[in-house]
């Protein structure tokens, strides 16, 4: 086996985790993008948070909980009251209760909203895209460099 071969395997790996990871970096960024164009503002208020505990295992054995919390919203539109649990969490609490927040929702479909500030928007793109950012190029040097072992032996 040549020497090259697991770093040009890793390599590969690593740059195609990192180029998936920036094609749905594109896909969440222009569905959000696209729902935010046409989508209708208003203000809402913080009427709840609800927590939601995770239960993990250290390397060294010890169960460790954490607890992320998620924040309730209300608003009004078209005469309506309408209410959201937002599907961005935080530790500590982003939002208190009684909090106004901007909301921007679907005009045809109220019940469709989220909190629209760029954190609340764009959290799950920015996370994959960084991801995809570190991968890719990672992955393309370590192709590379692979490569140019292989060719060596």
């Amino acid at each position: 086996m040549h020497n090259g071969r697991p770093l040009t395997l890793i390599g590969a790996i690593f740059a195609l985790a990192g180029l998936v990871l920036l094609g749905v970096t594109i896909a969440m960024a222009a569905s959000t993008a696209s729902f935010l164009a046409s989508a209708q503002r208003t203000e809402g208020t913080v009427t709840g948070l609800t927590a939601r505990t995770t239960t993990s295992r250290d390397s060294d054995g010890y169960l460790r909980r954490s607890t992320t919390w998620y924040p309730t919203v209300e608003f009004t539109a078209g005469g309506r009251r309408y209410s959201f649990q937002s599907s961005t969490g935080s530790n500590p609490p982003a939002y208190t209760e009684g909090e106004g927040v901007p909301v921007a929702y679907d005009p045809d479909d109220p019940a469709d909203a989220r909190i629209s500030t760029f954190w609340s928007a764009f959290l799950g793109p920015v996370i994959t895209g960084g991801l995809g950012l570190l991968f890719a190029p990672i992955g393309t040097v370590l192709l590379v460099l692979g490569r140019r072992s292989a060719k060596k032996r």
